[in-house]
């Protein structure tokens, strides 16, 4: 079972228990602990999948974050590699070094 059909049958049977206690009772069964523990459980399900949510948009962001970031840093080194190949020249021993590490 989704984990959104499970969510709604919690809700479903919430409301049925609800709308049904009088019933409930008058058969000699009081559901009232019991469905003060289910809403409870409820609630604690939906703030953790609050709590995932907001967990998953920061994972996101610092993703974003750190690519950024890594494509910032290459491309300054590549330049630097650039740079001094254009300082050196191609037969360098430090350029021949550059090329080595890029592959």
């Amino acid at each position: 079972m989704t984990e959104s059909k499970k969510r709604d049958f919690i809700k479903q049977m919430v409301a049925l228990i609800e709308s049904n206690q009088a019933l409930l009772t008058g058969k000699g069964f009081d559901p009232a602990l019991r469905l003060a523990e289910l809403k409870e459980a409820s609630a604690t399900a939906s703030e953790a999948e609050v709590n995932q949510q907001k967990a998953q948009a920061a994972l996101k962001t610092a993703t974003s974050e750190s690519v950024s970031m890594l494509a910032r840093a290459y491309k300054l080194a590549s330049d630097f590699a650039d740079l001094i190949s254009g300082l050196y020249g191609k037969d360098d021993v430090m350029v021949k070094e550059i090329r080595k590490m890029r592959k």
